[in-house]
């Protein structure tokens, strides 16, 4: 295998954030194995499957790979929410596929793992001179978040230093993309049970391909 593929099936078209982590986290395990990722977009279909058996079985024809990813937000902060999530999406993949298939839940949702860096946000802000405050949760602290989302939403704005007519323009959706583009480093998320969860899946799924050579 030349170039390890990989797709990402999510919960929603904002949450295509996540390809970005996920090549983070196989160039950093496995810097010898060269990879390549896609966001599987039903979007423009004129028919879009609505559930995930039909999302996969689209994907493999779409968006061949190696290893699918399946994201799904846990909703809540309860840790115990990770097996459970797991076993909802497995239901829904065909045994064939489950030794492939990695599942990502962050916990509560995958704006927690963007909370890491105060100049990605300034640059994603689009104002890296920003001087004013950034109060960023300790990162043992972001599965306690109980908006992480609306948390990253209201920082960006504030960082931005936009105001009135010019703040009502602001793409919050596509700053929030760039977080996860200038984020220099995830390692910090592997003090969360989520991300562990999602590590030891991903290494348990590589370990076929590595110990096929």
């Amino acid at each position: 295998m030349d170039t390890l593929k990989f797709t990402l099936i999510a919960d929603g078209r904002s949450d295509r954030t996540l390809l970005r982590i996920i090549k983070w986290e196989l160039d950093n395990l496995y810097p010898t194995i060269p990879n390549e990722g896609a966001y599987a977009d039903f979007s423009k279909l004129r028919k879009p499957p609505l559930n995930l058996l039909k999302k996969v079985e689209l994907a493999l024809e779409l968006y061949p790979f190696d290893i699918l990813f399946v994201h799904r937000d846990a909703e809540n902060n309860n840790k115990s929410i990770l097996n459970e999530r797991k076993n909802e999406i497995f239901k829904s993949i065909e045994e064939k596929l489950k030794p492939k298939t990695v599942c990502i839940v962050p916990i509560k949702m995958m704006e927690a793992w963007l909370l890491l860096e105060d100049q990605a946000i300034k640059k994603a802000a689009g104002n890296r001179n920003f001087k004013g405050q950034i109060a960023l949760p300790k990162v043992s602290q972001l599965e306690d978040e109980s908006q992480p989302k609306e948390k990253l939403y209201q920082l960006l704005k504030k960082v931005s230093g936009l105001k009135s007519r010019n703040l009502k323009k602001f793409n919050v959706n596509a700053a929030v993309h760039l977080v996860a583009e200038y984020t220099n480093d995830f390692r910090p998320l592997r003090q969360l049970s989520a991300f562990d969860h999602f590590e030891k899946n991903l290494k348990n799924c590589i370990q076929q391909y590595t110990n096929a050579k």
